[in-house]
This record gives structure tokens, C-alpha cells and sequence, in this order.
């Protein structure tokens, strides 16, 4: 486990520094369930890809939790509204009294604040199934939140 976690850091860190300066980046806030994250993306690492990493305090099980998720932008056509729209999943570790692990999947949208005289600023919403790896269960997954794009 160990051995993985390090090759995914790895892999990340490398790849991150082409990814900057090819692509915009994001960061923001959220608050759901199973807790609230801060936030940081970078758009369009391969096409429609995006990645998001996530660091949080989560209310259950208690304890410090961080996670990766991939998301794909959907391009539905929204008329004039702008809205992005996007499905994904994720890992995300827990730390509090025990270590826990889980898969999510996600379903979500963002719509951008460009009406308000604020394109830079987005308010999203996204749920999806979790799979708790350890401990064992199933559960759900649900945030509400602002990005801030640069």
C-alpha cells in the first residue's frame, strides 16, 4: 500500500509541472457530507480531464481526510446558462482514530458566476456513491461549494 501511494505522488508531482503550463487551475471550499475540503484543480490535463486535489476534516468517521479525484466534463449543451456539468470518481484516506479508505463516484455541475460580473467564481454542487474500503460499507457522498478559477 505504501508502495502505491508513493508511485501515485510520484506520478502526480511529475506530472503536474506540464499541467500547469498548459492548463488553467482552480481552487476552492466545500462543505457536505461526509465533511468540508479545501479544493485545488487543473483543468484539461488530457481532453476534458480534470483533476482535483482534496484536503478536509471529515464530520464521519472523525479525522483529518485527503483524497484525488478525476473529473470529465460532459459538455452537455445548457442554452445560455453557464453551467459545466461533469462525472467522475475519486480516492480519498481518512485519518482520526483509525485509517479509512474509500472509492467515490461523482456526478455534479458548476455554474460560473459570469451574470454577477464574476467569471473568475463558481458555485458547485455534486453527489455520488461512496464504497468504504476500510472500513467495508457503502455509503453516499455530497458537497456544495465555490471554486475560484485562475
Amino acid at each position: 500500500m505504501r508502495k502505491l501511494l508513493i508511485s501515485l505522488i510520484a506520478v502526480a508531482a511529475l506530472s503536474a509541472g506540464s499541467a500547469f503550463a498548459q492548463t488553467g487551475t482552480w481552487a476552492g471550499v466545500s462543505a457536505g457530507f461526509p465533511g468540508a475540503a479545501l479544493h485545488f484543480g487543473i483543468e484539461n490535463v488530457a481532453p476534458n480531464l480534470d483533476v482535483r486535489a482534496n484536503l478536509g476534516y471529515n464530520y464521519f468517521p472523525v479525522g483529518f481526510a485527503f483524497g484525488v479525484d478525476a473529473l470529465y466534463n460532459l459538455n452537455l449543451d445548457t442554452g445560455v446558462a453557464p453551467l459545466s456539468t461533469y462525472v467522475g470518481g475519486g480516492i480519498g484516506l481518512g485519518i482520526g482514530v483509525g485509517l479509512a479508505a474509500s472509492v467515490n463516484l461523482i456526478l455534479g455541475g458548476e455554474y460560473r458566476l459570469t451574470e454577477a460580473n464574476f467569471p473568475q467564481g463558481g458555485v458547485f454542487f455534486e453527489v455520488g456513491p461512496s464504497l468504504g474500503l476500510a472500513p467495508f460499507g457503502f455509503g453516499f457522498a455530497g458537497r456544495l461549494g465555490f471554486n475560484y478559477h485562475f
